[in-house]
């Protein structure tokens, strides 16, 4: 038969249970209380349950094995059963009353008999009908049945009141309506927690997988080499055949060095005086002391102001001598005394000598006689001065400096993608002059410099069509399921020439060639398979070394089906 079974949990109250109770559907009720048996312990409860039964037409039976529930229950004239599938036992067989006949495991109730069902394995028939009363009066009972349930009631509310005097307290009454407020956090975690789950399922499996593709290709390496020509007119270039225009950088700077003086010169006055010289001569030999002959006393020299000839006069007459010479021979010979003015060599006190006939000297007439009157007027002034050779040291300096300032300047001038051809490059320089000259006094606190203006330049030529013409030069002298995957620096080797007759050199570079491997052709290869599939797939392109498939994530075994979500990168073995 239908029967409605109700699980006890341990917080419900009997508010709860008598509510469960009269909410059930069906005239036989099994109640199952949980091991704690809780709110069932209390005798007056189990009365309340088994009075709200009577008056709501039902029959109640527990389900536990319990020994004191079992009393309780049978006390309060519920039935007891020891499990759901066992047959109940009626509350005099429980409370050794006489025996009656075991309750079945089905029970119906109609019009207030109790209808048992034992189903096939009844021995003794079919169906059974034993009608229980609804109320036992204590008069009907035995005597012995009577006393047990008192003693029973009894010893339940001892007990109670045992637990009230140590300081228990009672159970507040429970709400009728169980209080969802405490289940509400968890709610809300659990809900939380799902919608994250979803989020991140969404994520890992659609937008999450990606992969990286990293090709390794076995390529050969090649020396370039080409003959190339260069041109300085714009309208002559044609790069596909090897003609390069060639761009002209020019830079005009005047380089300065500053250099210290070492020279020392005495500008203080010369000593000034007069000479006495006697010389004898013939009209066939004359003796001519042109202005700065030198004459030389104690190793001071004295230079001769103006020039002065002895000689015998040209002419009939052998009385007088030209400058007033005394004739001693009237045909002959003619002794001459002259007063002749001269200077010191150089400035000083040292040139000043007083009156003297000996000692004096003189390389252009030996044999003259020599005196002086007092030498005078010499003093001394220093000055620092500019020498040749402080001029030659400023112009290695200034040679070095100049290079290095206008190359680094052109340099700068060229574009970065422009190679540029350092063997062109020139210096032009005019000068250099000092300033103060050589030999010039050096003002204190002026600082001698050399200056010198000077003219750089030098050719640069479009990197990128060098290495275009390499690349094209190398792609049409290899087969064609070959190509160029890179090529090296380019070099311009013996660049000569001249801006008339063109400039030509030698192009030299390395390419690197192999098997023609497309990313779009690994990209179909890969697309929605397997990582092993993949790496078998591109592996067995004829060139290919090695394939590595990384994916963005461990749980991704599989290349997407998204293009945009696949990066692959070729890569030239070295």
């Amino acid at each position: 038969m239908n029967k409605d079974v109700i699980y006890i949990e341990p917080e419900d109250d009997i508010t709860s249970i008598i509510r469960k109770l009269n909410s059930s559907e069906h005239k036989l009720v099994a109640l199952v209380p949980p091991k704690r048996i809780g709110v069932l312990r209390s005798a007056v409860n189990t009365r309340l349950i088994a009075k709200n039964a009577k008056q709501s037409g039902k029959t109640v039976v527990i389900v536990s094995s319990d020994p004191s529930l079992t009393k309780l229950s049978a006390a309060a004239g519920i039935p007891v059963a020891d499990t759901l599938q066992s047959r109940p036992k009626l509350p005099d067989d429980i409370l050794d009353a006489p025996a009656k006949e075991a309750i079945p495991s089905e029970i119906t109730i109609e019009e207030g008999k109790l209808t048992v069902n034992e189903g096939e394995t009844t021995t003794d028939a079919d169906s059974a009908e034993v009608e229980i009363k609804e109320e036992t009066p204590e008069k009907a009972r035995p005597a012995k049945a009577t006393q047990k349930i008192d003693d029973e009631i009894n010893s339940v509310e001892l007990e109670a009141e045992a637990k009230k005097e140590s300081g228990e307290k009672g159970e507040e009454k429970k709400s009728l309506i169980p209080d969802m407020d405490k289940y509400k956090k968890w709610f809300i975690v659990g809900g939380v927690a799902g919608v994250l789950l979803i989020i991140f399922l969404v994520w890992a499996l659609v937008f999450a997988p990606a992969a990286e593709i990293l090709v390794s290709i076995r390529t050969t390496g090649n020396n370039f080499s080409e003959n190339v020509s260069f041109t300085t007119d714009t309208t002559k270039e044609d790069a596909e055949k090897g003609v390069f225009y060639l761009d002209k950088q020019t830079y005009n700077a005047d380089n300065t060095v500053e250099f210290e003086a070492t020279g020392e010169k005495d500008v203080g006055e010369k000593a000034k005086g007069a000479l006495t010289v006697t010389l004898t001569v013939t009209n066939k030999a004359p003796v001519t002391l042109p202005a700065g002959t030198n004459f030389t006393r104690n190793g001071l020299n004295y230079k001769l102001d103006k020039e002065t000839t002895y000689k015998v006069q040209d002419d009939d007459s052998t009385e007088d001598c030209t400058i007033g010479g005394t004739l001693t021979n009237p045909v002959t010979t003619c002794t001459f005394t002259a007063t002749l003015a001269v200077t010191a060599e150089a400035s000083g006190e040292k040139y000043n000598v007083e009156a003297n006939s000996a000692g004096w000297s003189v390389a252009a007439a030996p044999s003259a006689k020599i005196s002086n009157a007092a030498i005078s007027g010499g003093s001394s002034k220093v000055i620092k001065v500019v020498t040749q050779s402080d001029v030659d040291k400023a112009k290695a300096k200034l040679q070095e400096t100049a290079e290095n300032v206008g190359k680094g300047h052109l340099l700068e001038q060229f574009g970065d993608d422009t190679y540029k051809i350092e063997t062109s490059y020139s210096v032009d320089s005019k000068g250099p002059v000092a300033t103060p000259a050589v030999g010039e006094e050096v003002k204190d606190g002026v600082k001698p410099k050399i200056t010198q203006t000077t003219s750089y330049s030098m050719y640069g030529v479009d990197n990128t069509k060098l290495s275009e013409f390499i690349k094209k030069k190398t792609e049409s002298g290899i087969n064609s399921d070959q190509k160029v995957y890179e090529t090296g620096s380019a070099f311009l080797e013996n660049f000569r020439g001249t801006e008339k007759d063109g400039y030509t050199a030698r192009l030299k570079s390395t390419t690197q060639t192999g098997p023609s491997v497309t990313e779009e052709e690994i990209l179909e290869k890969s697309k929605g398979r397997k990582i092993g599939e993949v790496q078998s797939l591109i592996k067995s392109i004829n060139g290919v070394s090695s394939v590595k498939v990384n994916t963005s994530f461990f749980w991704v075994n599989s290349v997407p089906d998204d293009a945009n979500k696949i990066t692959i990168e070729l890569k030239v073995e070295e």
